[in-house]
């Protein structure tokens, strides 16, 4: 049923005009502006990162007809959702015709205040998206698909496949005290500038299919300080090991890897596959082409297997709306 109250609700161009000045409510206000009260057929989702739309409206309109549809807004962080999310719930908009999606970060691990429990959020299963549909199923169709091994014998690609998730695993135990100490970070409630600001490439190699690390442990983690704008004498090696320590007993180690550290080394492993693959004895059936970053949503996660939680979100949600409206 839609809201009989949504007339009071609909904002001027004054208030929009207002709110466009104020970065975290930019999603907001183009949800006042596009919301038809009148139009069953349109959803509404609101997502973390610019680059998530086209990796969450690709998987839901592969589930509605075509005569429905989605409009997505990229909302600049989990933060920002929440504002979203409860705004929106305080001025009783329809709640089953708009949904959420947020990242899962490091919430198995410590509190994590924006982390929303409800049936119309859907919360990623690890860090990110990207660590949910990287995995070598995906890998497989990329090999096939983008990087020239379209006929490439079938025993070859399982060979490739189980070279990914032997050095996959290796990347994780390599990344583990970084993510120990981003975490020790959060739970001592010290604020780097920006932690994203760390460039895997300049951590990790990936030749011959071979993951190897530039640099020893000590100088990846002062690294870390450095590029975070985080005083290194705050560096504490003791609360670090406790943390991995419990990762490790809790099998948590690839589930709190960032999701764009995470999305760096598959480019770089795909890659190496593509360049070295003639003196790995792999045969590379057609041309191909290296990746890059921007590649990750726009060209590889259309090639992955929807996670499951995510198909049953968007059914027990979207579809299920539609389905509700068709029987009307």
């Amino acid at each position: 049923m839609e809201s009989k109250n949504l007339g009071n609700n609909i904002m001027g161009i004054a208030d929009l005009l207002r709110l466009e000045r104020n970065g975290k409510t930019v999603p907001l206000s183009r949800f006042y502006t596009d919301f038809k009260k009148d139009s069953s057929k349109v959803c509404y989702g609101f997502v973390e990162g610019k680059d998530d739309p086209s990796y969450y409206r690709t998987t839901i309109k592969q589930k509605i007809d075509k005569d429905c549809s989605v409009i997505l807004y990229p909302s600049d962080g989990k933060e920002v959702v929440k504002y979203v999310y409860e705004e929106i719930r305080n001025r009783k908009y329809p709640i089953e015709k708009i949904v959420y999606f947020m990242d899962r970060d490091l919430s198995c691990i410590i509190n994590d205040t924006n982390i929303i429990n409800d049936p119309y959020v859907y919360i990623t299963d690890n860090y990110s998206i990207e660590n949910d549909i990287l995995n070598e199923d995906t890998l497989e169709s990329v090999l096939q698909d983008i990087l020239g091994f379209c006929s490439t014998p079938t025993d070859e690609l399982s060979s490739i496949k189980n070279l990914y998730n032997q050095q996959l695993n290796d990347f994780d135990n390599r990344m583990l005290p970084i993510m120990a100490n981003i975490i020790v970070w959060k739970q001592n409630n010290i604020k780097p500038a920006n932690y994203k600001n760390l460039k895997i490439r300049q951590l990790f190699n990936v030749k011959n299919g071979i993951l190897t690390q530039i640099g020893s442990q000590d100088e990846i983690i002062k690294k870390l300080y450095k590029d975070s704008q985080v005083d290194y004498s705050m560096y504490d090696k003791s609360k670090m090991e406790i943390v991995m320590s419990e990762l490790k007993e809790k099998s948590l180690v690839h589930q709190i890897v960032r999701g764009k550290y995470f999305a760096v080394f598959f480019i770089l492993f795909c890659n190496s596959i593509h360049n070295d693959c003639s003196t790995m004895h792999i045969n590379k059936t057609n041309k191909g082409r290296t990746l890059n970053e921007n590649d990750i949503m726009e060209t590889i996660a259309p090639r992955a297997r929807v996670p499951k939680s995510l198909e049953t979100f968007i059914e027990k949600t979207i579809v299920q709306y539609f389905n509700n409206i068709a029987h009307d």
